[in-house]
């Protein structure tokens, strides 16, 4: 099956820009960089919407403007007015069960404790769906998660980002057009440090 939509997750507006939940717009905004793209905000689907040429063909991608928590009201609209179907999709997300600096590609599986993907899974009916999880982690012990997620990535982390996006987008078009299995096996053993 092609992928047809990209969704990044992430928190609309300027004080949740440089969050770690926020990841997965970042990896958008770097994806649109690295390619030729014309954008689109469509208010009614409650999305920014781009349409980035990768690897010769035109994908659609899309920033959610819900928060997080409601990301599948966004999904689930743009999926409808394009006749999308949920095996067509790839969800960017973030995962503070994966360490800074790697990413885990899965074919479809539960939410876990990520509200933007349970917003999503539930809207959708179905888990089977392309995601992309950006690590943020590892969470300290004596941290709640949510509290953890909203914070701001620290210094170092900040720095050495733009590095990081840049190669995991680099290797994730060079793979974009691939079957699923394969695009794991490519990426996932990477440590993009």
């Amino acid at each position: 099956m092609a992928l047809k939509l990209i969704v990044g997750l992430g928190n609309p507006g300027d004080n949740y820009a440089l969050t770690r939940h926020n990841i997965g717009f970042k990896f958008i905004n770097e994806l649109n960089k690295q390619s030729e793209v014309e954008v689109h905000k469509k208010v009614t689907l409650k999305s920014h919407l781009f349409r980035p040429v990768i690897n010769g063909q035109q994908i659609m991608v899309i920033k959610p403007q819900t928060y997080m928590n409601l990301s599948g009201e966004a999904v689930v609209a743009v999926m409808n007015y394009y006749k999308i179907q949920p095996s067509e999709i790839c969800i960017v997300t973030d995962d503070l069960d994966v360490a800074f600096g790697r990413l885990r590609i899965r074919k479809k599986g539960g939410a876990g404790t990520h509200n933007g993907m349970k917003s999503i899974i539930s809207r959708l009916g179905s888990q089977d769906f392309l995601r992309v999880r950006l690590g943020i982690g590892p969470k300290p012990e004596f941290l709640d998660s949510k509290d953890f997620v909203l914070q701001r990535f620290n210094d170092s982390e900040l720095k050495e980002m733009p590095i990081l996006l840049n190669r995991m987008v680099r290797s994730f078009c060079e793979v974009i057009h691939d079957p699923y299995d394969l695009i794991m096996n490519r990426l996932n053993p990477v440590l993009y440090h």
